[in-house]
């Protein structure tokens, strides 16, 4: 099908609350997606094993197709890459734990760019949360969703073609703005709908993003290797990193 979207969530729990607000969220997307063509790929980077077995449970039942489940965290960034790896749409949603999906959404993101699938746009339904850097990075207007350069990092659906000429996710803290960032870049901009069809749950609940974590994994020969792109390896240099 030529509309046929994956779905990519990763899951990272480190508190009670943070597992209440993705537990919503993933409900609200499994609900608003079920008769649509599309898969849902969930990537579990830990941190609750209540969450982990649930989501075992949902992928038996159908409700998600895939489920991949790291040993340890492996950031949001690498979490995304893995989903991408075996997604099979024609479209990429890159879908945040801790947003609420309301009716519509997916129709609505998708319709902007079938309408118009020469232009280097990618779409989402939740807008900069900023006020005044949501002016300074609106470029105009196009059948009533608004351009913007800065938006859906959290929350955003691409062709796979332009995901592909783009490129995948960095290991970073903030690796949804730093893959805005390349898009830009490449002259990507954001289309918003008209209509806020999505709603952050949890933008102060649970999920810290100004702390700096190493993301390691550890090889057969007992070697540990830090995946890290960000502040972490500058302020820690002399580990080894891939």
């Amino acid at each position: 099908m030529n509309d046929y979207t994956s779905i990519i969530v990763v899951s990272h729990i480190p508190n009670p609350k943070r597992a209440e607000v993705f537990q919503l969220s993933l409900t609200s997307l499994i609900e608003t997606t079920k008769e649509l063509p599309c898969e849902i790929i969930v990537v579990d980077n830990g941190g609750n094993s209540i969450v982990s077995e649930l989501l075992l449970s949902m992928s038996k039942s159908g409700k998600i197709q895939h489920y991949i489940r790291n040993s340890t965290n492996l950031s949001f960034g690498i979490g995304r890459n893995q989903g991408y790896a075996c997604a099979s749409g024609n479209y990429i949603c890159i879908a945040d734990n801790d947003i609420l999906y309301k009716q519509g959404w997916l129709q609505a993101c998708l319709h902007i760019m079938k309408k118009y699938p020469d232009k280097k746009i990618y779409s989402s339904c939740i807008e900069y949360p900023t006020g005044f850097l949501k002016e300074r990075y609106d470029v105009g207007t196009l059948d009533g969703y608004n351009l913007n350069m800065r938006a859906g990092s959290n929350c955003f659906v691409v062709r796979r073609k332009d995901y592909i000429e783009i490129g995948g996710f960095y290991p970073h803290r903030i690796a949804g703005t730093k893959w805005t960032d390349k898009a830009v870049k490449l002259g990507y901009v954001c289309a918003v709908s008209p209509e806020p069809l999505c709603e952050d749950i949890g933008i102060r609940n649970g999920y810290a993003h100004s702390t700096l974590v190493g993301f390691k994994k550890v090889l057969t020969n007992r070697e540990e290797v830090y995946l890290n792109r960000d502040e972490f390896k500058e302020k820690n240099p002399k580990l080894n990193y891939a």
